[in-house]
């Protein structure tokens, strides 16, 4: 071991603005914490656990020792402005040790299956989602995660805490499969967090880490969608499940050459979810989607529509996953949807156009094959891009559905397309899948204002037709205090409740606030 490890902390003050990774989201920082992990690459457990505690740790006691803000920052994925501060960053992508938990590391209470080899991992917070879906997936561990977002280049925290709301068809989001939390709750304390109704790790583990066991399932649900209001998230446990080998299949065809539109057969299957009551979207062997999800053109007449389905297969003997970089086989280079987006700023007949090709380069037509890790892995890097989610009850999807394309008729064309996937209910306190039966509706595409004005206009949109939503807290999207106290009521006193307990030091939770908490009213 170093000496005190000086080499695995970096300050570098900034005096430039700092970008979100899609370059829609700009502000001005002080500086950014570098964090690595030890350089003599200990194997991941306590001790190396605890030599980045105390590095994570230095870092936030500089930050409140000039009075400023800090925060986490992962990816910069994040479209809001959850990571922005106007204090210090904290990049901890470095910090990307994962290992599955063994037997004797499981409470005697844990209610999930202990043969379930590899099942629950020991993550740290800085691993990215692709790097999990790399380790996990090889045969040595033979495991997938349950559920992603659309792409897979968020770390696990920032994902996590910001509410991705997942993919699989009836299964919750991302977050809802951590099971425990390693949370430096300013530059003092640690705690480890998991439900009392669903204790996991046994006592000796954070125990190890020098954290405080607290079994509560009001404050796990608040610190598990937290924005980073609660501190450092720095390891998580996530539950898997046995590795998967996936059938999909995108098309924008009836089977008959001609093009698949939001009809009455297409608006049954979204009411109801019953697949045969569409002849295209039926499985000729009977199955039932793992995955599905409709993408809406509102720029055509009827809108017109690309639906992805996949399906569960067996594993393929001796087959391994390809995680290369795939370019989409449409399209222009890099940079194509920020200067289009700027363009038709001006010359708005050429939306629809635009819709067309944005929707060509989010998803690629035909069948494909592979792991969760490829099928959700890196979409080609594309700079402002425009991307919000809405939730709905999934009753309210076909109204919501009306709603946006109501919109895009008044207020464009705008060069958006909607992505539908439904997903089942979390426990979450400030979680966006929080109704019983969720219809989540991605708004992706071109970055201009026409698309700003768009996101600008659904919360009174969606009031006037009587539909309650919610808002990703990791996209654009037009939240405020008073709509968020509204849509979440005893859930959101809950969780200032448990940020006071977890911070009861007012300087900790100043520390740990920015601007769009405040903005949020979440700052108290």
């Amino acid at each position: 071991m170093a000496s005190n490890d000086a080499d695995m902390l970096e300050r570098i003050p900034q005096t430039v603005p700092w970008k979100n990774w899609h370059e829609t989201v700009v502000g001005p920082i002080k500086g950014v914490y570098n964090v690595w992990y030890p350089s003599d690459r200990p194997r991941y457990g306590s001790a190396a656990i605890n030599r980045c505690t105390v590095q994570l740790q230095k870092a936030i006691a500089a930050a409140k020792a000039e009075n400023a803000p800090i925060r986490v920052v992962g990816r910069g994925w994040s479209l809001s402005k959850a990571a922005i501060v106007d204090g210090w960053l904290i990049d901890m992508t470095r910090l990307n040790g994962m290992r599955p938990l063994s037997a004797d590391q499981l409470d005697p209470s844990y209610r999930g299956d202990p043969a379930d080899t590899n099942g629950l991992w020991l993550v740290q917070g800085g691993a990215y989602i692709s790097e999990i879906n790399r380790t996990i997936e090889g045969d040595a561990f033979a495991r997938s995660l349950h559920t992603s977002g659309a792409a897979n280049g968020q770390t696990i925290a920032g994902a996590t805490a910001t509410g991705t709301h997942g993919s699989r068809l009836g299964f919750p989001a991302l977050h809802d499969t951590v099971r425990a939390i390693h949370l430096l709750a300013g530059d003092q304390k640690q705690f480890w967090i998991e439900r009392a109704s669903y204790p996991v790790a046994s006592p000796a583990l954070p125990a190890a880490l020098g954290a405080t066991l607290l079994r509560d399932d009001d404050v796990f649900n608040a610190v598990v969608v937290g924005l980073g209001a609660f501190g450092v998230i720095h390891n998580l446990v996530i539950e898997t499940r046995p590795r998967i080998y996936l059938r999909a299949e995108n098309f924008e065809d009836d089977g008959n050459g001609n093009p698949l539109v939001l009809d009455d057969a297409m608006r049954e299957v979204i009411r109801t979810l019953n697949f045969d009551a569409h002849p295209r979207l039926r499985d000729p062997g009977g199955k039932r989607p793992y995955f599905f999800q409709p993408i809406i053109d509102p720029n055509t007449t009827p809108p017109q529509m690309l639906v992805t389905q996949m399906y569960e297969e067996p594993w393929p003997a001796g087959y391994q996953p390809d995680y290369g970089l795939r370019e989409a086989k449409f399209g222009p280079g890099y940079d194509f949807i920020t200067t289009a987006g700027a363009l038709l700023d001006i010359f708005k007949p050429a939306v629809p156009l635009a819709a067309q090709i944005a929707r060509a380069q989010l998803f690629e037509k035909g069948t494909h094959h592979g792991s969760w890790g490829e099928l959700f892995g890196y979409k080609a890097p594309r700079t402002k891009v425009a991307s919000g989610s809405v939730a709905v009850a999934h009753e309210d999807a076909l109204a919501a559905i009306d709603t946006l394309i109501g919109m895009n008729v008044d207020l464009g064309p705008v060069p958006l397309v909607f992505g539908c996937r439904f997903v089942a209910q979390s426990q979450a306190l400030l979680a966006m899948n929080r109704f019983p039966s969720n219809a989540v509706i991605s708004i992706d595409g071109l970055w201009n204002k026409a698309s700003l004005a768009f996101f600008d206009a659904i919360p009174s949109r969606m009031a006037a037709a009587g539909i309650t939503f919610t808002q990703h807290w990791g996209k654009s999207n037009a939240w405020n205090a008073a709509r968020v106290r509204s849509v979440y009521g005893d859930k959101h006193a809950k969780w200032i409740a448990a940020r006071h307990r977890l911070l009861p030091d007012p300087a900790d939770r100043a520390a740990f606030t920015n601007d769009y908490m405040r903005e949020l009213g979440l700052d108290a």
